[in-house]
């Protein structure tokens, strides 16, 4: 990885600022691991995040795009160069920008990044990829090939599809707050605004036609929707608290199953725990805007330390995980984890699933889940502590989508309503 970055400069109101922009944030991404959550809100424009959020989608299939037609590799130093070309060659195979057009405004850019002796190499490369063949790539070389394998060895019947969907955009899903407002009155709301919808796969489900901006939803800020995927709304339908239960979510952040159990079950006495204090902050601030009650605490739930002794009729586990099922919201996440990363989090998954099961009433239900789609961080982590646990058994369930695996079920973006999340039902003896 490269060591070296530029520094950021303010830039003029031209064509070359976007790209300059798009090629700045994948850098960030790719010298120093960060997110596309951490790098939008430096993004002036919605195509400046378009071809970022494409580079990153389509990074590894650029590259092979690429790699033949430079005589050298590109220094350490000029990896904002590479990152360009990524930017340039996306848009020149993906967007409906006129070649000539992206092909100079892309060049310019040389310039507003500090380079302006750089424009013949990136103009000359350019040329060179829009000359020649358009490429056809197939959904697995735009992962990296320890993805695509491991997805080919678990899923052999789905991988083709679940591999495409992962490339392609994800809807934008809507959970109503039931407390406030009925889900049939706010889709009409939705109407009125011009915004269209139509029903998920529960009951406080909307999945909008077209994304909008959160701040145009009607009573977004009055806590009347909150957004979140499709796949993540069946925790309450499984973990079934009945109201007034005594409900743990071990790893809350960012609150969307908890609030949503919340919703159906206003009454319930939820402890909420997130190890990092910014997740904890905007655990609290988004209980204030949906107006729910929670207990929520800063403790790290591999430890007892927090507990108070009385047990819980129910845990909710949204485990850590690869965000592997996430890559259609989160597509830096191809370049961000790797193979290596699956056994580091099945033993941080395991722990946390052996000490909150510790805090769970004889009776009582957990819920596992994880946003992953590797059997690693999903069905082989409840095999194992099943394995370990003579007072553990898993319940057998069905969801509307996805496929059922040996301990739970697993949803997969080859269903385009939903990203890839992994459920398993515990009972405790």
């Amino acid at each position: 990885m490269p060591t070296y970055l530029p520094p950021a400069a303010a830039l003029p109101a031209h064509p070359e600022h976007q790209r300059v922009e798009a090629a700045r944030a994948l850098l960030q991404v790719v010298a120093k691991g960060r997110t596309t959550d951490q790098l939008v809100s430096g993004l002036s424009t919605p195509l400046a995040g378009e071809m970022l959020f494409g580079a990153l989608r389509h990074y590894y299939s650029l590259a092979q795009s690429l790699e033949p037609l430079l005589s050298r590799p590109i220094r350490d130093r000029d990896q904002d160069l590479w990152c360009l070309l990524i930017v340039g060659a996306y848009q020149l195979h993906y967007l409906r920008i006129p070649d000539h057009a992206a092909v100079h405004a892309t060049v310019s850019a040389c310039a507003a990044l500090g380079k302006p002796w750089a424009r013949g190499f990136v103009n000359g490369v350019l040329r060179s990829l829009q000359r020649g063949p358009k490429p056809s790539f197939d959904a697995a070389q735009a992962h990296p090939d320890w993805f695509a394998d491991l997805i080919r060895a678990e899923m052999p019947r789905q991988a083709d599809a679940v591999l495409q969907g992962n490339q392609s955009r994800a809807p934008m899903s809507l959970r109503v707050n039931t407390t406030r407002i009925d889900p049939a009155d706010y889709g009409r709301a939705l109407s009125e605004a011009g915004i269209e919808s139509q029903a998920g796969l529960v009951a406080e489900q909307l999945i909008l036609d077209q994304p909008v901006a959160r701040h145009t939803l009607p009573g977004y800020a009055d806590g009347l929707v909150s957004i979140q995927d499709a796949g993540a709304g069946f925790a309450p339908q499984l973990l079934a608290p009945q109201c007034g239960a005594r409900l743990l979510d071990a790893c809350a952040a960012p609150g969307g199953k908890l609030f949503h159990l919340l919703e159906r079950c206003p009454d319930l006495d939820a402890v909420a725990l997130d190890v990092a204090p910014a997740r904890v902050a905007h655990l609290r601030d988004e209980a204030g805007r949906l107006g729910h009650r929670a207990s929520i605490l800063e403790a790290d739930a591999t430890t007892l330390e927090w507990w108070d002794g009385t047990p819980f009729h129910a845990v909710l586990l949204d485990a850590p995980c690869t965000g592997s099922g996430t890559l259609r919201r989160h597509p830096e996440m191809k370049l961000l984890r790797g193979a290596d990363d699956l056994a580091p989090n099945a033993e941080r998954q395991a722990k946390l699933l052996s000490s909150v099961w510790h805090t769970l009433r004889p009776g009582g239900k957990l819920l596992y889940c994880t946003c992953s789609l590797f059997s690693a961080e999903n069905d082989a982590v409840i095999e194992e502590f099943l394995a370990n646990t003579a007072d553990a058994r898993a319940s057998a369930f069905v969801l509307p989508a996805g496929l059922s695996t040996r301990h739970g079920w697993q949803l997969t973006p080859a269903d385009w309503r939903t990203d890839g999340f992994y459920y398993a039902l515990l009972s405790k003896d």
